[in-house]
């Protein structure tokens, strides 16, 4: 078993804790649904925190901020089924016969799964914020920008997977609105950070810095403003969109690549960028979150839960499918970070689903 690290990072408000809450609940459903396709654990710990966290939404109820100078760390093991990854789309039906034959033979079930320790690190927005004032700090003291970050924050820049979380309802087309300077300086901070962890990693590792995979993720995006989504081909009933071109993203990933380029063309740049870094950047991938909201007693905006289809449990409304693709990414690079890190060979690799 080998670690697959993953920086969540995210300025104030972007809803990080909100992210994490809504990948723990996914990853959840979709072990409970598919258990011999993807399984799913976590330490005592980890549970506790992980039940807390997604407990308050279903309560109607959102999770507590990541506190300031915190780096707290949410660690999950999945694991992604070797023998049935490839079949079981097609052969769904006779799963059960599989697991027949299983015991049959009397395989440890333990070997049947490429196994992932996963550590997830939420930085608070203000710990961002200090990571963007780093540089101008080191440049009027003469000192290398790798200097003046925290050394409690420097986890981030070790990571494999670095998750951006941009929150959708800065997005704006009008340059008189407030938000558009936000949203400019969004960008480069997204930059910056993207520019900071490409000198890291060559000035740690040379020129066998490897591949680091940045994942973008478009928080709150039902606020998206509907002639926004209108002009970049994506329909006002997105949910549907999202639900029905899951499985083949082609689509999905050219109207997000899009966002990217309309709205954060300096991150995009440093992302292609980090090639003359040593750093060979997988080609960006771009994801949606959102969680649809409905308005309390008291006028508070708070998470809507609905009956589940069964009639008798509550489901979350939310970004459901895009969550899923989400998991399955990681099963797909799992073995472009381990030959990165040239796992020994009797490591298993770790294969992906779906698409």
């Amino acid at each position: 078993m080998w670690l697959l690290t993953v920086g969540i990072i995210g300025g104030r408000g972007t809803g990080k804790t909100v992210f994490v809450s809504l990948l723990a609940t996914t990853a959840i459903n979709y072990a409970v649904e598919t258990k011999e396709h993807f399984r799913y654990y976590t330490y005592p710990e980890f549970t506790t925190i992980v039940h807390d966290i997604v407990g308050s939404l279903k309560l109607r109820k959102w999770p507590p901020a990541t506190l300031k100078g915190s780096l707290t760390e949410y660690r999950f093991w999945f694991g992604y089924s070797r023998l049935f990854s490839g079949i079981l789309n097609k052969f769904y039906d006779n799963i059960e016969n599989l697991v027949g034959l299983i015991k049959r033979l009397e395989i440890p079930r333990r070997e049947l799964y490429n196994i992932i320790e996963f550590g997830v690190y939420d930085v608070s927005g203000e710990d961002v914020d200090i990571i963007f004032r780093a540089a101008a700090l080191a440049k009027e003291r003469g000192l290398s920008v790798l200097e003046m970050i925290p050394e409690n924050l420097k986890a981030i820049l070790d990571c494999d997977v670095l998750v951006f979380l941009i929150d959708s309802s800065k997005i704006t087309t009008d340059n008189s609105d407030p938000r558009y300077k936000e949203m400019l300086d969004y960008d480069g901070l997204m930059a910056s950070l993207m520019s900071l962890v490409a000198l890291y990693r060559s000035s740690k590792y040379g020129v066998k810095a490897g591949k680091l995979f940045p994942v973008f993720v478009f928080t709150k995006f039902d606020t998206v403003d509907k002639k926004v989504l209108r002009a970049l081909g994506i329909p006002d009933n997105f949910e549907r969109w999202f639900l029905e071109k899951s499985k083949d993203r082609k689509e999905i990933n050219e109207r997000l690549t899009e966002f990217m380029k309309r709205f954060y063309q300096h991150t995009l740049a440093i992302v292609y960028g980090g090639t003359i870094m040593s750093v060979e950047l997988e080609r960006a991938r771009v994801f949606v979150s959102y969680l649809m909201t409905d308005l309390s007693e008291e006028g508070i905006s708070v998470p809507r839960v609905v009956r589940a289809p069964d009639g008798i449990s509550y489901d979350l409304v939310y970004s459901r499918s895009e969550y899923i693709r989400f998991i399955d990414y990681f099963g797909k690079i799992a073995n472009e970070i381990k030959k990165a890190h040239k796992v020994p060979e009797g490591v298993a690799p770790v294969t992906g689903v779906g698409r």
